[in-house]
């Protein structure tokens, strides 16, 4: 077994808000690997080994809590074998896990524990009813026209969880930790209602942060991604001026060092 496929099933078996930040993930890769030491651990990361310790201690509650049996940095890969073998599942890191659900009447129920987003052989549907919209992870799984076949639509898009909050890419995780450690005031993918020229209508920001009596919005700029002018005049217009957008691959190495530019800049404005 695997690390990727132990994390599979934590990823199945956590709730959606409960899911692994990269440094659990981190600290989880390391112990199953056999570097136990947090401070071994810490210097793997940015963070010290006080740090890493804390954030341990709540991983192994968390597991433990969630798998209903006793779960720590020592007995990891035993554990998750011993799960393995009780549950007979087979685990995939890409489709989770495989399920056949051939002639199952899933009418009513919840599915919350697969991803089917690129489900192969090893997933078969045929036969079920599925009664209404199932959120499965990155797909949907819908009912068509009252028939009982499940359609299944990719939206290639992946969720991370960190601290009951959502983003939509790790880059924006980075950012939430690194404004965290800073005890700023923060609202990420804050939705606004605002006046545009063509009426009332709905605008989005990847972080609006408020800082020494100042509000600012740092968005992150993927290659694929055209600054918004429009949108940030309109920003602008109501009284958020400072508007900066920071390199995404730049966010992945120095979130601490983006965010701490755009506070001096609020602070300067």
């Amino acid at each position: 077994m695997t690390v990727d496929e132990a994390l599979a099933i934590v990823e199945t078996v956590l709730d959606d808000d409960e899911q692994l930040n990269n440094v659990q993930e981190l600290i989880f890769r390391q112990c199953w690997e056999g570097r136990c030491s947090y401070e071994e651990i810490s210097q793997l990361s940015q963070y010290n080994d006080e740090y890493i310790k804390a954030l341990a201690a709540k991983l192994w509650k968390q597991l433990s809590k969630a798998f209903d049996e006793k779960v720590k940095k020592n007995n990891l890969r035993s554990f998750f074998k011993r799960y393995l073998r009780r549950h007979q599942v087979t685990v995939h890191r890409t489709q989770v896990i495989g399920v056949n659900l051939s002639g199952a009447n899933l009418s009513g129920a919840r599915i919350s524990f697969a991803n089917l987003s690129e489900s192969d052989s090893s997933t078969d549907l045929q036969g079920a009813t599925i009664s209404d919209y199932n959120t499965v992870s990155d797909g949907i799984i819908k009912a068509e026209d009252g028939h009982n076949q499940g359609i299944l639509s990719n939206t290639e898009k992946r969720l991370y969880h960190w601290n009951d909050l959502c983003f939509r890419c790790e880059e924006q995780v980075k950012i939430a930790e690194a404004l965290d450690r800073t005890n700023a005031l923060f609202f990420p993918n804050s939705k606004a209602r605002l006046t545009t020229p063509a009426g009332r209508q709905n605008q989005e920001s990847d972080f609006l942060i408020f800082h020494q009596g100042k509000w600012g919005i740092l968005e992150i700029s993927h290659p694929d991604t055209e600054k918004d002018q429009t949108r940030d005049r309109q920003f602008a217009s109501h009284g958020i001026p400072i508007i900066h957008y920071c390199d995404a691959n730049r966010c992945m190495e120095e979130a601490d060092r983006i965010v701490q530019e755009f506070l001096d800049l609020l602070s300067q404005a």
